[in-house]
């Protein structure tokens, strides 16, 4: 480490960028969020002795709030990234479509993408609480008679407002950044934007993902891309 804190590289270097476990906007004390992530990446960008990235994605999704950091720096990075990933599914499907130049599978055993979809779930713990002496009062003026309406019916099992309101334009704008992130999708195949998962060979074929290879690999195509770009400057 260096004085300012960094560790140096040396030039040519690739720099691989962990994204693990379930992704939130912001870290705490045992795992880094998406801010936290995004500097990392910014900072190999930065780097005039880093060539390129890989950006290893294994985690089952997370945070809505957690994809617009990576779609910041999308527009911003100037070096190529691949997108290396065993799990690769929902809000880290949506996170890496967003950065990647490339995208690989680790693997054709474990790896699997997709599951392009949101979804809200909460614990309704009223009845039990009420069972011990609690009463529950919600009070709202005319002047907000919206405010936390379609959550208040979610409560009353009535989903539809919510689904309008929350869940569909949600759904809608992942379904779109995938879509032009992956232009030669084979959006015929079933449940492939609707929230299916699929494995390697799989997802190759209906065109989300190009490529399968270990992170040696994946390096390997970095440097390929880096080389590539400097030639057509």
């Amino acid at each position: 480490m260096n004085e300012d804190g960094g560790i140096p590289a040396p030039k040519g270097s690739v720099a691989v960028i962990n994204i693990k476990g379930a992704l939130i906007k912001e870290g705490d004390w045992c795992t880094y969020g998406a801010l936290e992530i995004v500097d990392a990446l910014l900072a190999a960008d930065r780097n005039p002795n880093i060539i390129g990235t890989v950006a290893y994605f294994d985690g089952p999704g997370g945070a809505v709030s957690a994809v617009a950091p990576f779609q910041a720096f999308a527009k911003l990075k100037t070096k190529p990234i691949i997108g290396l990933y065993d799990q690769c599914c929902s809000a880290h499907l949506w996170a890496m479509l967003a950065i990647s130049d490339h995208v690989m599978a680790e693997n054709d055993i474990s790896a699997i993408i997709g599951s392009c979809g949101v979804v809200l779930s909460f614990a309704d713990n009223r009845e039990y609480l009420e069972k011990l002496g609690y009463k529950f009062h919600e009070i709202y003026p005319e002047e907000s008679k919206a405010k936390n309406e379609a959550f208040t019916l979610a409560l009353e099992g009535k989903y539809d407002l919510i689904k309008k309101e929350m869940l569909s334009p949600l759904a809608i704008k992942f379904q779109d950044a995938v879509k032009a992130a992956r232009p030669n999708l084979k959006l015929d195949e079933p449940g492939i934007i609707t929230g299916k998962t699929f494995f390697t060979d799989h997802a190759i074929e209906i065109g989300l993902t190009d490529s399968k290879g270990t992170l040696t690999d994946a390096i390997e195509r970095v440097k390929i891309m880096s080389e590539m770009k400097s030639l057509y400057k």
